[in-house]
């Protein structure tokens, strides 16, 4: 359906294509009476173009933008983890990170995965997702990917280089 905004950016095109058909209206008669009557109607479609055009201004400035998506980081629940320890490593609170997974049971189980209220850009086209294990580092990832410590940091909106999770789910750009 179209926005209010849309409906009167068509009617101005719509007014505006006719304005040469008055003006060829007004060329073709002769007789006063319908002179008189041309221009009252090129005076009105003046005042209808104004109008329109104040209109669309306005809903221009009112017009309310999509909402954004937006893309939370995100970490895969390991054994014997609880929501306690996820707010405390990522340094929130169990009632955000429940605000931002609803549909979480009470106990959630080791394997499922968690939004963190982190967020992170539009993952890249083609973008890997890589799940931190026990020893690794952003340097090693970053080796291993052909990539840059600097990127994965950006993409994932991490706080501290030196300290990622067991769990977390890095975004890693393609490789080249």
């Amino acid at each position: 359906m179209p926005t209010p905004l849309e409906i009167a950016n068509e009617l101005l095109k719509n007014e505006e294509a006719n304005q040469s058909l008055y003006r060829q209206l007004l060329e073709a008669v002769t007789a006063p009476k319908y002179v008189r009557a041309v221009e009252s109607l090129r005076t009105l479609q003046t005042r209808q173009l104004s109008i329109l055009n104040n209109l669309i201004d306005d809903l221009a400035d009112e017009e309310i933008p999509p909402p954004e998506e937006r893309f939370y980081a995100q970490h895969v629940l390991q054994p014997g983890e609880t929501l306690q320890m996820l707010a405390t490593m990522y340094n929130t609170t169990v009632a955000r990170i429940r605000q931002l997974n609803p549909r979480l049971p009470a106990t959630p189980q080791a394997g499922q995965v968690i939004n963190l209220p982190i967020e992170i850009p539009r993952p890249p086209a083609g973008s890997l997702r890589y799940h931190v294990q026990r020893s690794d580092t952003l340097f090693h990832i970053a080796q291993k990917y052909g990539t840059d410590v600097a990127t994965l940091v950006r993409l994932n909106n991490i706080a501290d280089p030196d300290v990622i999770f067991p769990g977390r789910i890095l975004i890693i750009p393609r490789p080249r």
